[in-house]
């Protein structure tokens, strides 16, 4: 009877046995599979896509609504924020915290904004929610923010800096990097300074950008190099990224024609270390990728070799531009490109300083695309939820995954085979048992 009940139970294991590695088998075939789908359906991270603005963006109003402290009355404490953002001149940061009003105020009042600002059918969405939450501020405050924007303002304020029309720039870290208007109509191109092309744009791209180039000139990058050389101190990576700009500028480096994005995201960069507003991390990965494309090594090479043969290099400044173009390594050269053409993606239709604000959030080149998304995704909000949250803030980009029929189907049979093997795990174990 027992030798009867023994070898009933053979074929059972013998098949048990063999179905499990088969599906072992699929299930690993299927699982790299479902790997390969499941990349292909979430395409490349933080990209702008529709779904992922729209959760971005929910993200950043979580985000607001959480500064609201619990035991304090939500529109008071969002009137304060404007308030102290208007009286800072930081207006950038005032029009963040007004159209984050229908997350940071309770339910009825965020629900009357959102009520006034999609009634009204003329306008971008963001200037109708910013008219309809101004109504909700207190008479004193609301007065404020509207002298703070009115066209009086804003033109006393053009005078005090090119590239900030907001008077952004009285902050002491970053109040070298515009000119005043006059020294810059008054002064001579050959004789400005590096600071004194603030608000410039390069004449290769000044038709499609106003924005400011602070690259400097032929002189700047002739007298610089001239210290480099003789060994004084001075900051490598600034000097070679403002030798890329020029030259590329001129002409100089073959099949090389980038638009006013480069020369802005060059700006910004230069700005960001003026400013110490550039995370060190970043910082040292800018510095790789330009070290990479134009080696430190190779142009203090050219530059000595171009200044020991011409006595007059300083008037000569074509030779020093050619020493920087005979420095390029030109297959390595798209990826600072294109680092510094998306960094100027941080500066679109606002102003320099609220550029520097996101840029000081980023760490890597993954922050980078975080950053992007936010901003484009939050606007000014974006600009002060980085000042109030720092790198914080970009916790609130999000991918989202595109759920394809072929995703779905592979996730089903992946399922339904880990069912089979543990049925088939549990049935072993049960027939095993009752053996004994």
């Amino acid at each position: 009877m027992r030798q009867r009940r023994r070898n009933s139970s053979l074929p059972f294991g013998w098949l048990a046995s063999l179905s499990f590695h088969l599906l072992m088998l699929g299930c690993a075939v299927v699982l790299g599979l479902l790997i390969l789908e499941t990349r292909h359906a979430l395409g490349e991270e933080f990209e702008p896509t529709g779904e992922a603005v729209t959760a971005t963006n929910q993200n950043i109003g979580n985000m607001f609504a959480d500064m609201v402290p619990s035991d304090m009355d939500a529109r008071e404490f969002w009137a304060a924020k404007v308030d102290e953002e208007v009286r800072a001149d930081d207006l950038v940061s005032a029009r963040g915290f007004l159209l984050a009003a229908p997350y940071m105020l309770d339910k009825r009042d965020a629900a009357a904004v959102t009520a006034a600002a999609t009634t009204e059918t003329t306008g971008r969405m963001d200037e109708r929610l910013l008219a309809a939450a101004k109504l909700f501020l207190p008479d004193d405050v609301r007065a404020r923010y509207e002298r703070a924007v009115s066209p009086p303002s804003l033109t006393k304020a053009s005078t005090t800096s090119v590239e900030d029309p907001e008077g952004l720039n009285d902050d002491p870290a970053t109040e070298d990097i515009a000119p005043d208007v006059d020294d810059l109509i008054e002064t001579d191109e050959d004789a400005m300074s590096d600071d004194d092309l603030a608000g410039v744009s390069p004449p290769t791209a000044q038709a499609e950008s106003p924005d400011f180039f602070i690259l400097g000139n032929a002189r700047d990058l002739s007298y610089q190099s001239a210290g480099w050389i003789r060994g004084d101190r001075t900051d490598v990576f600034t000097l070679t990224i403002s030798g890329l700009g020029l030259i590329a500028q001129d002409g100089l480096i073959e099949d090389f024609d980038p638009d006013w994005r480069f020369y802005q995201g060059a700006s910004l960069v230069k700005s960001a270390i003026r400013a110490r507003r550039l995370d060190p991390e970043f910082e040292d990965l800018l510095r790789t990728r330009l070290q990479r494309a134009m080696p430190e090594a190779v142009l203090h090479a050219n530059l000595k070799a171009a200044f020991s043969q011409n006595s007059n290099l300083l008037i000569q400044s074509d030779v020093v531009y050619q020493a920087f173009a005979e420095s390029i390594e030109r297959d390595r050269l798209t990826p600072i490109v294109t680092d510094l053409t998306r960094i100027a993606e941080l500066a679109d239709e606002r102003s320099t300083f609220a550029a520097l604000t996101l840029l000081e959030t980023v760490t890597s080149l993954r922050d980078l695309k975080r950053a992007e998304l936010i901003s484009h995704a939050g606007g000014d909000r974006a600009v002060t939820l980085a000042k109030y949250n720092g790198s914080e803030a970009l916790e609130a980009a999000t991918t989202i995954m595109d759920w394809t029929m072929r995703l779905i189907v592979l996730s089903t049979l992946l399922v339904a085979i880990c069912l089979v093997m543990g049925w088939l795990s549990v049935g072993t174990v049960l027939r095993s048992l009752n053996r004994h």
